[in-house]
């Protein structure tokens, strides 16, 4: 049998206001709070360059993962650099005080898709949850 990626797309309602929920959205701390699957370990903040190389080795070499957030189009990218596994939110006023958000997130071959569906499922219902009257 052949998998192909699993696309899942979400697109619901937050009862607070675009910029309110972006700012909470965009914050890669706060993944934590309504990603189900996810724990924020403590992180320490380095001044100067890195050594890439011990880096990869200390976490044996696990891929690097990406998260950039875009104020101005209220949009969210993640994912890794292989294309395997990313996603995005984008974020659109409906009213002063509400907003839409559209979720998108695509995962690799061997990722089961409904359990996978399931987390995103818990981290949309987390998301309104959070939201609710920010």
């Amino acid at each position: 049998m052949i998998r192909t990626m699993a696309e899942i797309e979400r697109t619901f309602l937050v009862m607070t206001g675009a910029d309110s929920a972006f700012e909470f959205l965009s914050d890669p701390v706060r993944l934590a709070d309504y990603v189900p699957t996810l724990r924020l370990d403590d992180s320490t903040a380095v001044e100067g360059e890195l050594d890439v190389d011990a880096d990869l080795g200390a976490r044996d070499g696990a891929p690097a993962a990406g998260f950039v957030a875009d104020p101005r189009t209220r949009r969210i990218e993640w994912g890794r650099p292989d294309d395997a596994y990313g996603g995005s939110m984008e974020l659109t006023a409906t009213t002063a005080n509400t907003a839409r958000v559209g979720l998108r997130l695509r995962t690799g071959p061997t990722a089961d898709a409904d359990a996978v569906a399931t987390v995103v499922d818990e981290a949309v219902a987390n998301i309104r949850r959070l939201l609710s009257g920010r």
